[in-house]
């Protein structure tokens, strides 16, 4: 009962004090107590003041001054260490599920800092431990969710072991920031013929149609259009991405991707549908969406409509 109230008091403070997109810390935010060779530093250092006293002995009443006055200037400077660091969240990178997700803190220091130790407190991740000179600097730390979803990111720990190792420091860093997990893409078949795709109950439409009739000239590719419109002659002359345009031109290609045509789990389904909205999206083709009858994504290309889509995947 006590140790709930203490642990609800500890995270209400932690909440209050350290949510925030940046942090600047100071002695409001910065906690440091002795590590477990620190602890067992000052254990020896009262073994030692006991022995000199009960000897009158004032070479080891001495050496238990001297590593007292170690312990005392590793608080010291360990706080100093961390005194005046910003930390800022810069951005969480949406990976796939069984890949890494790189969250991006900008470090600024006003003196050199060592040691320092970056880790989140809700997820397993990579160790990033290092020592930054003085100035900006950008941290990369590596994130593994099992599974794919929206997650919170939560809380992040800045914490330094120096000097000695003998005492540690440490501060948070609370975020409401989410990021999504998509599905693992999962090769299946993409194009179906006219008569595939009634038979499979629409799961697939593609429609197709171009005139060639009269060449009407280039123009700047732009994102979304179809890579085979592309005037490669052009690109290689002159390394500009030009798109072959035609008097009367109709090009154009729409899918429609079902979830309740595909078979399998729920996963293989979602990993499917996830594997032909990244191809359809590499072909510049206008796509749609279709979970269930409540979630659904109409047609449309281009780079939002593919995180669009992905977003959809990882939250249903």
């Amino acid at each position: 009962m006590r140790s709930d109230w203490l642990q609800s008091w500890l995270a209400d403070m932690i909440k209050r004090k350290h949510s925030a997109a940046q942090l600047t810390l100071s002695h409001h935010n910065i906690y440091i107590v002795p590590s477990k060779q620190g602890a067992f530093f000052l254990c020896m250092v009262i073994l030692n003041f006991i022995l000199g006293s009960n000897y009158q002995n004032n070479l080891i009443l001495g050496v238990a001054y001297v590593m007292l006055l170690i312990l005392v200037l590793a608080l010291i400077y360990g706080y100093l260490n961390l005194h005046g660091l910003t930390i800022q969240l810069l951005d969480v990178k949406n990976n796939f599920a069984s890949k890494p997700v790189e969250v991006l803190v900008k470090v600024n220091t006003p003196h050199d800092c060592y040691s320092l130790d970056i880790v989140s407190q809700d997820f397993d991740f990579s160790d990033c431990n290092e020592n930054h000179k003085q100035g900006p600097h950008v941290v990369s730390l590596f994130l593994h969710p099992e599974l794919r979803g929206r997650y919170r990111l939560g809380r992040l720990k800045l914490s330094s072991r120096y000097p000695f190792g003998l005492v540690r420091v440490w501060t948070y860093l609370n975020t409401d920031k989410t990021f999504c997990v998509y599905p693992a893409p999962l090769t299946c078949q993409l194009t179906f013929s006219e008569q595939e795709a009634t038979a499979e109950q629409g799961q697939y439409v593609h429609q197709s149609t171009q005139s060639h009739e009269n060449f009407d000239g280039l123009e700047r590719f732009r994102p979304g259009v179809s890579k085979s419109r592309i005037s490669w002659r052009h690109f290689a002359k002159s390394q500009q991405l030009l798109v072959k345009q035609y008097s009367g031109d109709s090009y154009y290609s729409q899918h429609t991707f079902d979830y309740s045509a595909h078979d399998g789990n729920k996963e293989s389904r979602l990993s499917k549908l996830c594997y032909q909205v990244l191809e359809a999206d590499k072909q510049g083709d206008m796509f749609a969406l279709r979970l269930s009858n409540a979630v659904q994504v109409s047609a449309d290309r281009g780079d939002k409509h593919r995180e669009k889509c992905l977003e959809a995947l990882s939250d249903f």
